[in-house]
């Protein structure tokens, strides 16, 4: 399976390249950095974006290192060419590897209930003794490292919601020499819903925190609900549609003479809440992914691990769910289930037809959910037929009330619909 060569390797100096390459394309100068650059190595750039095959942009962007001049303002803007090739070459090793091994059996693990949550950590951290509590799966338990090869499902239900839960091999540091595998864990982590960050209390959890948090950030993961972010659809013909939140420090103008700069003349840009320029910009090397997630301490039980578990929360203050636990007692991990179903703002609707109680089975969505939501899940046609729904709210559950597909929903809630 190939990976898209923009969800990896970016560092801090990433911002800084973006906007020298916004004033590159756009010939504008930029003080201290590149002035004077070559009409012929502007024309190969925009070649090198516009590349698909990655044999075909480690070629162009070789061709472009060939009419880049040499002096003190192009240093970060071709060391930054060096690196986007040193990852194009290593996901193409990675990309022949993958091929091999499906031929044996992939690493993939097929979605399975409502919500499907990676169990991320280190070695060591207590991945698979966590499973094993939280659902039927028997994975093998050891001290030894890496015991974990594979991926291994289990099943945790809570509340009506099936929460599938994936132990992933351990979460391999950025310079480790094993790069194949790294990437498998991060499709992996990709692929979920959501995350379960564990760290080892007996051990350093905020320096294991922290490392694994960054990581997956510079790998294009979020771990926290950012306050917007932003998906580029290019499009053959019809001009710059913008869809949905807000620029909050320019115009649509602005936006505009950006995606031209890039060769970007129709596309649509749906933004969700407010973004700014540099993060529109940024989104054309490869959006940012969104994991909800929740941190977990292994081995409360163990000496020490207490004073751990309070420096933990004490640095993660209330931006992520902190539970501290012990796979032997038993303690905490009843906090997880709940956790989750509210990091994932989980909204659970019950069904029921006229003259019939609700199925006790509910409906799962995630976020802000309407009737019409819950009426295209059941069948397409229930939709396309609607006229009217019954809602029993969970604040007045004696009095149903009238209402249309847009009516929001709140979990809990009882839905009756009436099509024609």
């Amino acid at each position: 399976m190939y990976l898209k060569s923009t969800y990896l390797g970016f560092s801090r100096s990433f911002k800084i390249f973006l906007k020298l390459l916004y004033t590159i394309l756009s010939g504008e100068g930029l003080q201290g950095m590149v002035t004077n650059l070559p009409v012929r190595a502007k024309v190969k750039w925009a070649e090198v974006t516009a590349a698909k095959d990655p044999k075909e942009k480690i070629k162009l962007m070789r061709e472009f290192l060939s009419l880049c001049p040499k002096h003190k303002g192009t240093e970060k803007l071709i060391a930054y060419v060096k690196r986007r090739i040193a990852q194009l070459e290593d996901e193409l090793e990675y990309s022949r590897k993958a091929r091999a091994r499906s031929r044996h059996g992939s690493l993939s693990i097929e979605k399975s209930g409502d919500i499907q949550l990676a169990i991320v950590g280190y070695t060591n951290s207590g991945r698979s003794s966590l499973l094993s509590a939280l659902t039927n799966a028997k994975p093998e338990i050891s001290d030894r490292p890496f015991t974990t090869l594979k991926p291994i499902p289990g099943m945790l239900t809570y509340g009506g919601v099936e929460i599938q839960l994936i132990e992933i091999p351990p979460f391999i540091r950025r310079y480790s020499e094993d790069y194949p595998k790294r990437l498998d864990i991060l499709s992996l982590i990709r692929a979920a819903d959501g995350l379960i960050i564990l760290v080892d209390l007996s051990e350093d959890p905020v320096r294991d925190f922290t490392e694994i948090s960054s990581e997956l950030k510079e790998s294009r993961i979020l771990i926290e609900e950012p306050k917007g972010y932003v998906e580029i659809e290019r499009i053959d013909t019809g001009g710059i549609r913008i869809v949905g939140g807000r620029l909050i420090d320019s115009t649509v103008d602005d936006l505009k003479k950006l995606l031209a700069s890039y060769r970007i003349h129709s596309a649509i840009v749906k933004i969700y809440g407010e973004v700014t320029l540099d993060e529109i910009e940024d989104s054309l090397f490869g959006s940012y992914q969104y994991k909800p997630s929740i941190v977990v301490g292994s081995k409360i039980d163990l000496p020490g691990s207490r004073e751990n578990m309070e420096k933990l929360r004490s640095s993660i203050g209330d931006r992520l769910p902190t539970i501290g636990i012990s796979c032997v007692t038993g303690e905490g991990i009843d906090l997880i289930a709940p956790s989750i179903l509210k990091v994932m703002k989980i909204i659970r609707v019950y069904t029921k037809k006229p003259r019939e109680p609700p199925n006790p089975k509910p409906v799962v969505l995630r976020g802000e959910a309407t009737v019409g939501d819950v009426a295209s899940i059941i069948h397409s046609e229930l939709r396309e037929k609607f006229r009217y729904a019954r809602v029993w709210s969970t604040i007045n559950q004696m009095k149903p009330i009238k209402v249309g597909l847009n009516y929001k929903l709140r979990d809990g809630d009882i839905v009756e619909i009436h099509a024609g």
